[in-house]
């Protein structure tokens, strides 16, 4: 049966996690990136909905107590190390994958969600499974997952990769490559992140 590695996550991981260390310079893309989310933080809408039940606020117990019936079902089972959740993907993506994923907890809820993925049948040799591949088809089964609200908007991190970033609401998910084996995808509660950067002067 599943074994939860359970570990005290820092609330200053916002402050590193931020947009996956999006370039700071200003552009067009950043400046549309920052009204989308001055716009969507206005409304005052919540859109705390994660993948398979999970979402935003949920508390560790809860959370807990969920994957584990979620493990009996044989939905989910141990991830990486122990130390994620794994969920096996056998349609909506060219090959099957695995997806891990583990929440980092704010006053004992979910504030935030790492998600990795990689095709199982990854080798230096199987180029067609590399991330590069990868991370189109990510990409375009999270559309499929979350149809509604905003369009995905192409960035660039400090080292001059891709990323996609989508806000609804509340919910920021950033999508992007992380090397030739993993594509990484974060989901991040922006009204959390909001309070942390109060409490330490980031404007």
């Amino acid at each position: 049966m599943m074994r939860f590695n359970s570990r005290k996550s820092s609330s200053y991981f916002f402050l590193v996690v931020i947009l996956v260390g999006v370039c700071s310079c200003k552009s067009s893309v950043t400046d549309q990136y920052d009204k989308l989310v001055k716009k969507e933080l206005a409304k005052g809408v919540r859109v705390d909905s994660l993948f398979l039940g999970i979402s935003f606020g949920m508390t560790s117990k809860a959370f807990y107590g969920y994957c584990w019936e979620l493990n009996k079902k044989g939905i989910i089972s141990d991830g990486a190390n122990n130390t994620m959740v794994l969920y096996k993907i056998d349609s909506g993506l060219r090959f099957p994958a695995s997806m891990n994923f583990y929440p980092d907890f704010i006053d004992n809820k979910v504030a935030n969600m790492r998600v990795t993925f990689q095709y199982n049948a990854w080798a230096p040799w199987n180029k067609a499974q590399f991330s590069d591949s990868l991370l189109p088809d990510v990409l375009q089964l999270y559309k499929k997952w979350y149809p509604g609200g905003n369009d995905f908007i192409t960035m660039t991190d400090k080292d001059k990769r891709t990323v996609y970033v989508k806000v609804d609401g509340n919910r920021r998910l950033v999508l992007g490559k992380f090397d030739d084996m993993i594509v990484k995808s974060e989901f991040t509660d922006l009204l959390e992140e909001e309070k942390i950067k109060k409490q330490h002067g980031i404007k």
